[in-house]
């Protein structure tokens, strides 16, 4: 038992890095965003996948990663940034019940790269597209969507090795990394974790039934010690 104990604790090991946005959801209009039909999409059959991708060079603030000005971020949107992805959560389906999800990414901990996570609604993604309001949306009410959008970016932190003028420097190795999508329990308590209480819960349940025993056992020792130490000073 304490083997397998012990086996079920290395399982739940991983030399990983991990960045987690948590977000609430509600049905809001849903602006026609076209060219977002092109992006890799996670749902309820498809909530897991593996991407490699090149992160921004080394020392490349953050904010600066796939920066542009409005009038080249449609472009981008259609010829993406190589430091950035862009997906589509779609939270409905058998997600329909649930308001609050989470996204986590993770990878390798040899790999040293920065991750930014950001949210968008529809609206929120049409504005920082810089897309015309819709027309005649009093003729027609607008629709209402649960989809999300996912932006991910990428820099890469680690150490440059010196170059004579003569070489390049070395540039950053692609990064392979994993993004989920799940739904969160009570808001909170994301189903991957759900194995990991079961673990807990076993292992407080062996602790509680075991240890009583264990201290009654070495309680019996004691008292045999005690024993056969006050026969020894006797006997002296």
């Amino acid at each position: 038992m304490f083997k397998l104990l012990v086996a079920l604790s290395l399982s739940l090991c991983a030399l990983a890095n991990t960045e987690v946005i948590n977000f609430h959801i509600s049905e809001l209009y849903n602006d026609e965003i076209s060219f977002a039909s092109t992006w890799p999409m996670l749902n309820h059959t498809h909530n897991e996948h593996e991407w490699t991708m090149i992160p921004s060079p080394f020392g490349t603030p953050m904010s600066d990663v796939c920066s542009s000005q409005n009038s080249a971020k449609l472009k981008m949107a259609k010829h993406p940034c190589p430091y950035e992805l862009w997906l589509v959560l779609d939270l409905t389906h058998d997600w329909a019940t649930y308001s609050s999800f989470t996204l986590r990414l993770s990878w390798p901990a040899h790999y040293p790269t920065d991750f930014s996570l950001h949210i968008f609604d529809p609206e929120s993604l049409s504005i920082y597209f810089g897309l015309p309001a819709p027309q005649n949306s009093h003729v027609r009410p607008p629709s209402q969507t649960r989809r999300r959008y996912a932006r991910i970016r990428l820099v890469d932190t680690g150490i440059l090795t010196p170059s004579t003028p003569s070489t390049k420097p070395d540039s950053p190795a692609p990064v392979p990394f994993i993004l989920v999508l799940e739904p969160l329990y009570f808001g909170v308590l994301p189903p991957s974790v759900v194995p990991v209480l079961g673990y807990i819960a076993i292992v407080s349940l062996f602790a509680w039934m075991s240890v009583p025993r264990i201290i009654k056992y070495l309680e019996m020792i004691a008292v045999e010690a005690r024993k056969e130490l006050n026969e020894n000073v006797k006997s002296e």
